[in-house]
């Protein structure tokens, strides 16, 4: 029965940059399930900080999961490296950093409490407002004539 799972054993030879965005791949012993075939290539690669985070795991990443180059730098593929991150986490970490990302009261606590008093603060405005027309109109709040 064919392994499906680490340990992988990264075939030192492999390691080549395999992708536009900088990320270092390699061949596997035994093949990754996850594998993927380059196109100017006949064996196929896997991403090495994958590969080294999921031998630090003792299993296969899980849907969500990403892994984090905590230097940022994509061929530093140590384990002391790198890092178990859930997807948007990461993203929003990243954008952080880049300034692409603003704290909106949706992504702070007690947002229900305050949506709840910025309502209530506006409705009270409102009626405020009502209250001053309908004066300066002659016209008494609660009178249909």
């Amino acid at each position: 029965m064919a392994k499906k799972g680490p340990p992988f054993k990264i075939i030192p030879d492999s390691i080549v940059k395999g992708s536009g965005q900088g990320y270092m791949v390699c061949q596997t012993d035994p093949v990754h399930p996850h594998s993927i075939k380059l196109p100017d290539r006949d064996a196929r690669y896997m991403y090495v900080h994958i590969v080294v985070m999921e031998n630090k795991l003792g299993r296969l990443l899980k849907d969500g999961e990403e892994v984090d180059h905590i230097d940022e730098d994509k061929s530093n593929n140590a384990p002391s490296n790198l890092r178990l991150r859930f997807l948007g986490d990461h993203q929003r970490s990243h954008a952080k950093k880049n300034k692409m990302w603003k704290d909106s009261p949706r992504t702070k606590k007690n947002h229900g409490k305050r949506v709840a008093g910025l309502f209530l603060e506006q409705l009270i405005k409102t009626a405020e407002i009502l209250r001053e027309s309908k004066n300066k109109s002659g016209t008494k709040i609660g009178d249909t004539n």
